[in-house]
């Protein structure tokens, strides 16, 4: 299991993620779109005192998985969840960020029924590196996350808490100076802690991947949106804007 803010909320994703897109020449936004936690830096040649370095973002994240349970209990899940990001460029190819919002609820099937989830907190810390800075651009990333919230069948209630450790890979290039395209790939882990039948149980998903793509445009000197699909391993659909101060 994973928490839904990671592309990312819960990603959380966060959540994702987001491609730098930039106008060559010019300083440009350094948001923080994504449910992984890529920031949307402009790696433009421009002075770096005047690079904008602080980003704050608001992205939001749908996904849907299988997953397996101690006793070989399987289990389809759908979760949705929306993340408030800041992040932190110290220099022009790297970032951090962090992350807090909401599991905003979803449902767990099991062969003995639905198990609806409540909203709860998920909290996310990631970082990203524009390790190449042309076309194509190639973007690694990581984050952390944690969300927590109960599920209900009936009368019964019981906690459910994810972990999630994901590292990622993200290839594009931007035209016209405002649209940038891209593909990704993640590979994550970490256990969901569950009460099933009156017994402790750890999960964690059947698919420890993600392939899909998405795009980033730019929307003003300090601001961009992203919008993301991914149809291979767990399925999600994210998207977000972010602004640069």
């Amino acid at each position: 299991m994973r928490s839904v803010t990671r592309t990312r909320a819960v990603s959380i994703a966060f959540v994702a993620g987001v491609i730098t897109v930039g106008r060559a020449q010019t300083a440009l936004g350094c948001g923080t779109s994504g449910p992984d936690g890529v920031s949307a830096c402009s790696l433009a040649e421009h002075d770096e005192q005047g690079r904008p370095k602080w980003g704050v973002g608001l992205s939001g994240v749908y996904t849907s998985t299988s997953l397996h349970f101690t006793g070989d209990t399987h289990a389809d899940e759908t979760r949705a969840a929306t993340v408030v990001s800041l992040s932190y460029a110290p220099v022009r190819a790297f970032s951090v960020e962090a992350g807090f919002g909401a599991a905003l609820g979803g449902k767990l099937t099991l062969p003995d029924g639905t198990y609806d989830f409540s909203t709860g907190p998920t909290a996310t810390i990631g970082a990203s590196w524009r390790v190449v800075d042309r076309k194509p651009f190639v973007v690694l990333t990581s984050q952390l996350s944690f969300t927590g919230a109960q599920t209900r069948k009936g009368d019964v209630t019981a906690a459910y808490d994810a972990f999630d450790l994901r590292l990622g890979a993200v290839v594009g290039a931007t035209l016209w100076n405002a649209f940038s395209p891209y593909a990704l790939a993640r590979v994550f882990g970490g256990p969901a802690y569950w009460a099933y039948d009156g017994q402790s149980v750890t999960g964690t998903d059947t698919h420890h991947f993600q392939i899909g793509a998405g795009f980033a445009l730019l929307i003003g000197k300090h601001a961009d949106l992203f919008v993301e699909g991914v149809p291979l391993g767990e399925r999600a659909v994210a998207a977000g804007v972010s602004v640069a101060f």
